[in-house]
Formats: structure tokens, C-alpha cells, sequence
């Protein structure tokens, strides 16, 4: 009988695991107690299936540091040039918009609004301003039209022969805005001033004596408060404040004159010079 227990009791272990009470038992049921055994203790870190990590060292924490500085650098650095781009961008967006304005006003791809600016600027005048364009409607007299640029740079006009087109060249009086506009329509280009210096006026007078084909120059009273010349063409203008230096101010009218004489919405169409202002 007791070889019989012993045998069932070793079977028994072998399929199943069992004893009799907590303690775990060994051969012929005797129990083997598991503590301070070397083969049972159990590291969770281990059993789990990772290493335990180490303490990050002095260098490592350095090294570290390294890696953000560099990381935060390249991050700012990235950062000045989409800055630098939106820039870039922003100003060749103005540039464009002024060339699409011009050739959709019927100018030539000819054009250098670097050197138009430069000049302007020697001569103590703006640079090119675009005038949002009102249309080029006739209108009959005396109807008059609201125009948003002193002088007017496009908007509603008179078609009148011999009035509307306005003749070309140098005039004593100012001309009215809905006669010049029709000007301004086959692309000539208009000269106006008010209490400009004479030596500055008679160097205009005689370039547009020289140009008169494609410009009107006259006296305009009502320019605005500040504002002693101006250059007009369909949709822009340039304004002077105080120019002083007739070689610039005729070295600018030069250059407006090349850049965009000829060149309007409804094309070119010569003027027909003036005999008496």
C-alpha cells in the first residue's frame, strides 16, 4: 500500500503540479521548502523581458542637452527663413500685381519699374501707384463722372472729336478730366502741375514739345494739397511733392514716357498736337 501511494503521489507531480499543502513536496512526498533557493527567485524586471536600465551618467545628460540645443537651433533657423520667404514672397506678390495691372490695361511686357522707381525717386517723386480702374464708359456733356485720383487715371468719358480725345501737347488752361480720360484710353500719357518752379516747368514744356504725339501737359489748380506734379496713364500715376532738379524731373518723364506711351486699354491712337495752348 505504501509503494502504491508513493507511486500515484510521484505521477501526480509529474501531470498536475499537486501537493498536499503549501509547501511544495519532493521525491516520496517529502517537502523541500523554496526559500533561500537561488533557482526560484524571481527578478520582475527580468521575467518581464527587459534589462533593468542604468542611471544616465553625467556625459550621457550632457550629450542630451547637445541634441535639444541643436534641435532647437535648426527648429529657429527654419523658422527666419519661411519668415524670409513670406517676405520675398509678399513683395514679388506687389511687384506682380502692379505688372498684371499694366499689361491688363493693355501695356507691353517692356517694362522696368526698377529703373521707373529710381528715377522718380531722384526727381523727389512717389514710386508707380496703382489706381484701382472705374471702367471707360462714354458719357455725354455736361454729365460728369466721379473719379477716385486726382489727376484721373481712368472712369467714364466724353467721346467728343476734337475735344474728347483732347489735342496733344502743351496747354496754358487745364483740361477737363472727362476729355483727358479718353487720352489716357489710347494710351498717351499726361503731364499736370501746380505751383511748380518755372525753371522745372519750361524743361517739361520742352519735352513734351519733343513727345507731343503721345502727351498733353497743362496746369491743373486743383492737384492736391502737397502735391506739385504728376505723371498719369491708364490705372497709375506718379506724384511729386516738391521736385526741384529739371534733368530729373524731365530724366523721369523720359522714362514714363518709354515705358508706357502707346499703351492703353482701347490701343494706341496719336494725338493730334495742339497749334496754339
Amino acid at each position: 500500500m505504501a509503494g502504491s501511494r508513493v507511486r500515484r503521489c510521484w505521477l501526480c507531480q509529474r501531470s498536475t503540479g499537486c501537493s498536499t499543502n503549501s509547501r511544495s513536496t519532493g521525491f516520496l512526498g517529502r517537502p523541500v521548502s523554496l526559500r533561500g533557493s537561488r533557482h526560484h527567485a524571481i527578478n520582475p524586471r527580468v521575467h518581464l523581458g527587459g534589462n533593468v536600465p542604468n542611471k544616465p551618467t553625467k556625459r550621457d545628460r550632457r550629450e542630451a542637452a547637445k541634441v535639444a540645443r541643436f534641435e532647437a537651433e535648426l527648429k529657429a533657423k527654419k523658422q527666419r527663413r519661411v519668415r524670409y520667404i513670406y517676405v520675398g514672397i509678399g513683395a514679388a506678390a506687389i511687384i506682380g500685381l502692379i505688372v498684371a495691372l499694366i499689361l491688363a490695361s493693355g501695356s507691353s511686357t517692356k517694362l522696368n519699374l526698377t529703373a521707373l522707381n529710381k528715377d522718380a525717386s531722384a526727381a523727389g517723386c512717389s514710386a508707380l501707384i496703382p489706381v484701382a480702374d472705374q471702367g471707360r464708359q462714354h458719357i455725354q456733356p455736361p454729365a460728369t463722372f466721379p473719379y477716385n485720383s486726382n489727376p484721373p487715371t481712368s472712369g467714364s468719358h466724353y467721346n467728343v472729336p476734337g475735344t474728347a480725345p483732347a489735342p496733344t501737347g502743351v496747354y496754358l488752361r487745364s483740361i477737363p478730366d472727362e476729355d483727358q480720360v479718353h487720352n489716357l484710353e489710347h494710351g498717351h500719357i499726361g503731364i499736370q502741375y501746380n505751383n511748380l518752379p518755372q525753371s522745372v516747368v519750361s524743361a517739361l514744356e520742352s519735352f513734351t514739345r519733343g513727345h507731343d504725339i503721345y502727351t498733353f501737359m497743362a496746369p491743373r489748380p486743383t492737384l492736391p494739397t502737397g502735391i506739385q506734379l504728376a505723371f498719369t496713364r491708364w490705372d497709375f500715376k506718379i506724384t511729386c511733392a516738391s521736385p526741384t532738379d529739371p534733368n530729373t524731373v524731365v530724366k523721369l518723364a523720359q522714362t514714363f514716357y518709354d515705358d508706357f506711351h502707346g499703351l492703353g486699354p482701347e490701343g494706341a491712337l496719336p494725338g493730334t498736337p495742339l497749334t496754339s495752348g
